[in-house]
């Protein structure tokens, strides 16, 4: 029934859900839709942007332009004044002239020119010494109508002289104010001449004179020729800065009309406008290029995501290990493929199960729902349960689970994901191992030589077979304990040597190396091989090779034994020749003692030369142990040489020997040398026998080889094929009718008794090369081995 209810429950695949339409779109189509939003809004806030400024710009030039005209026709307007205000003094100056007016009259009409034209200030009448006659108004103070001006002088001077009228140079009074004077000159009948000077305010001219119109838009000013304001339009405007100035054109003053659009009239909202538009489309682009990254970030996280959910999945279908996940009342949520493939059942026919499970074999029931309720109470080892499952065909194998709790993403435990791992395999490589490690011990246990394995520091024994326990006495139950090595040990060289058990009276032959143990830790191996019957067997065998070498010796001496004799001979013909001598000496009557003492004394040097051959061949034949001692190869060859010297003088050899000097003394058997030597250069005399005589040569050469005597003995003697070579150092092979075969075996083993080696090679130029190392004795030793 609870199986049921759950399955009634509606699940949600994953592809249910829609993916994006994006996805279904080629990249690069895909990244045009998203970039176009923020084109979009990119290209209509710049065409906002530049309409709004080529707007403003369109009414800043309709501003310049009618700037410009009002400038113009307020520039005429002024000008039309000065010159209305210069004809009308032009005017009084003919009344003057022609009808010679009073006082009186000159007043009511400067007055009522005053009247008319409201920038003019005063009027004087001055004669030609510059002295004013008459003032109109008379109450004008006399710092602004002033006839000693400089400008006014020279003014009136040139009015005088061209007879014409005149304007005065820009002049300021004591406060600042700036005026102008028109000048015009008066002749009078008695030929006097006399001027009429106006003065003209350029403020009132200013403020009287522009329009309200133009004084609503503009600012108005005017200005010297180096840009210094003169008068302004109000006060406030000598501070302003002027945008705008065109020549007055009135000569001479050289002034400049300038006007600036009035700030109460400033359209600022405009520019405002403009600018809060602006930052409203950098607004709107940043916004909509914040959604561009927001969408691409989104876009990559899916993507991400699906990429992370792809390799989780390839991760989960790739392992071996089977991994199952349930809810918290115990129904399965999740498995994956390796799990499905362990059980033999898909993942849709085991997802919502509950137990009792298919793969729960029937007679492991209760162990298994044991395991279950464990896990679901959250009471498991950490070593996990061991279980049997059951295959869809009926297959039971070994298994083992770890469990651990399943978190989500907000941190809340929902449930309990398990790996199963199937141990069938290592359940087999187990019982395997085992048995190969018994096959191991039981091969061990087997070997003729002693194994043993001890750590390196601590000395412990870890392993050692049963040949060892028994040689050494160690007993097969036993706790930890140490054995003394058999040499002092290397950890970087390997020891291979021979060893004396002085209890039991046996040789071993020990090898010992340094090791790395099952867990990592350096131990030595120690393999102890008995070896006592070899040496016995070596030592039998050197006592028969002694043996052999006396049999050689004395055959060598039956051989030599004509040669001996004659050699004897020489020394004892001598000595009885000496003796013979000496009796004829005592026999006269004065005998010559001087003579006699000399014949004695060569007959005692022929004594010993004849005893020394006799000791030489005692100890060429009598010598049996072996008996070392340093010696020096130059008198080793005198003493074979002296042997051989009938031999070579009788067979017309010829004998050289070329030595290196200052050669190092050797530490051997002096007798067993001199026989390798006899032998070898025996054998090369008895090679040459057949050889042309002009031809016999024997050549001796001694050299050293690093730290190594070299001896080569080279003949011109018929030489020795390559089928010889091999079997040339055997025993009993030979190639004389009379030979034993045991000469050369017996000095290459006099030779590898001696750490050396023997060999032969052709020579060039016909004849055979025996070659033969011993190595020197650098240190010379204090006792015999």
């Amino acid at each position: 029934m609870r199986r049921r209810l759950r399955s009634r429950r509606p699940r949600i695949k994953p592809s249910a859900f829609p993916r994006l339409q994006l996805e279904r779109l080629s990249p690069r189509l895909s990244h045009w839709l998203l970039i176009l939003p923020s084109l979009a809004a990119a290209v209509f806030a710049l065409a906002f942007v530049i309409f709004l400024v080529q707007n403003v710009q369109n009414d800043r030039d309709r501003e310049t332009s009618q700037l410009n005209e009002d400038l113009q026709w307020l520039k005429q307007a002024l000008r039309f004044q000065v010159a209305s205000d210069q004809r009308d003094l032009e005017t009084l100056s003919t009344v003057l002239t022609t009808q010679g007016i009073g006082s009186a009259d000159f007043i009511g009409r400067s007055l009522s020119l005053m009247q008319n034209n409201p920038e003019v200030l005063g009027l004087e009448y001055v004669d030609a010494h510059g002295q004013t006659r008459w003032r109109a108004p008379s109450t004008v103070r006399s710092d602004i109508i002033s006839t000693k001006h400089p400008a006014l002088r020279a003014a009136r001077e040139q009015a005088i002289r061209n007879n014409e009228t005149v304007l005065t140079q820009l002049m300021t009074d004591e406060r600042g104010n700036s005026q102008i004077a028109i000048v015009a000159p008066v002749k009078l009948a008695q030929g006097e001449r006399r001027c009429l000077v106006a003065w003209i305010s350029l403020r009132s001219l200013l403020q009287l004179r522009t329009p309200w119109w133009i004084n609503q838009r503009y600012e108005i000013g005017l200005l010297e020729a180096d840009g210094k304001p003169i008068v302004a339009r109000f006060e406030r405007t000598q501070k302003t800065v002027f945008t705008r100035s065109v020549p007055l054109e009135l000569a001479p003053p050289d002034l400049l009309l300038a006007a600036s659009p009035n700030p109460e009239n400033d359209r600022g909202w405009e520019s405002a406008l403009t600018v809060s538009l602006a930052l409203l489309a950098v607004l709107m682009i940043a916004s909509t290029w914040a959604l561009r990254l927001h969408i691409k970030g989104r876009q990559a996280a899916e993507a991400r995501l699906r990429q992370e959910t792809a390799m989780r999945r390839a991760i989960e279908d790739s392992l071996v290990t089977g991994i199952r996940a349930m809810d918290l009342t115990g129904v399965t949520l999740y498995v994956n493929r390796a799990f499905s493939e362990m059980v033999g059942w898909s993942a849709e026919e085991l997802q919502d199960g509950i137990p009792p499970h298919p793969y729960w074999p029937p007679e492991e029931q209760g162990r298994c729902q044991t395991v279950h309720d464990a896990i679901l109470t959250g009471q498991f080892d950490t070593n996990g349960f061991q279980m049997k499952l059951m295959r869809k065909n009926g297959e039971r194998f070994d298994v083992r689970i770890y469990v651990a709790p399943l978190v989500d993403g907000d941190g809340k435990h929902t449930g309990w994901i398990s790996s199963v791992y199937d141990i069938t395999e290592l359940q087999h490589e187990r019982e395997a191992l085992q048995a190969a490690h018994e096959r191991f011990v039981t091969v061990l246990n087997g070997l003729d030589s002693g194994v043993c394995v001890s750590h390196a520091d601590s000395g412990e024994v870890l392993l050692s077979n049963a040949h060892f326990d028994r040689a050494f006495g160690l007993p097969e139950q036993r706790g930890p304990c140490c054995v003394a090595p058999f040499f002092p040990r290397h950890a970087t060289l390997p020891i291979d040597a021979e060893w004396f058990d002085v209890y039991r009276n046996r040789w071993y032959y020990i090898q010992n190396r340094r090791s790395v143990w099952v867990d990592g830790t350096v131990v030595w191996l120690d393999t102890a091989t008995d070896i006592t019957a070899r040496r016995d067997a070596a030592e039998r065998e050197r006592l028969q090779n002694e043996q052999l070498q006396q049999t050689a010796r004395l055959v060598s001496m039956g051989e030599m034994a004509s040669s001996l004799a004659h050699e004897l001979n020489q020394p004892l013909a001598a000595i009885a020749s000496y003796a013979s001598g000496c009796r004829n000496l005592l026999a006269q009557d004065r005998p010559d003692l001087h003579q006699l003492d000399q014949a004695m004394e060569k007959m005692s040097g022929q004594a010993k030369r004849a005893g020394q051959i006799i000791r030489g061949i005692r100890e060429f034949v009598q010598r049996q142990a072996p008996h070392r001692s340093l010696c020096h190869i130059g008198e080793l060859f005198d003493t074979v040489e002296e042997l051989l010297k009938a031999e070579l003088q009788m067979n017309r050899i010829r004998l050289t020997i070329e030595q290196e000097t200052e050669l190092p003394p050797l530490f051997a058997d002096a007798v067993m040398l001199e026989q390798v030597i006899f032998n070898l250069m025996r054998n090369a005399v008895e090679a040459m026998l057949s050889t042309p005589a002009d031809r016999r040569t024997l050549q001796v050469r001694l050299s050293r080889d690093h730290d190594q005597l070299r001896v080569v003995i080279a003949d011109r003697g018929t030489g020795i094929v390559p089928e010889q070579l091999e079997q040339l150092f055997k025993p009993f092979y030979t190639t004389k009718e009379t030979g034993m075969g045991m000469g050369l075996n017996i000095c290459r083993s006099i030779i590898e008794h001696h750490q050396g080696r023997l060999w032969v090679e052709p020579n060039p130029g016909g004849g055979s090369r025996f070659i033969f190392t011993v190595p020197f004795c650098e240190e010379a030793p204090n006792h015999e081995s």
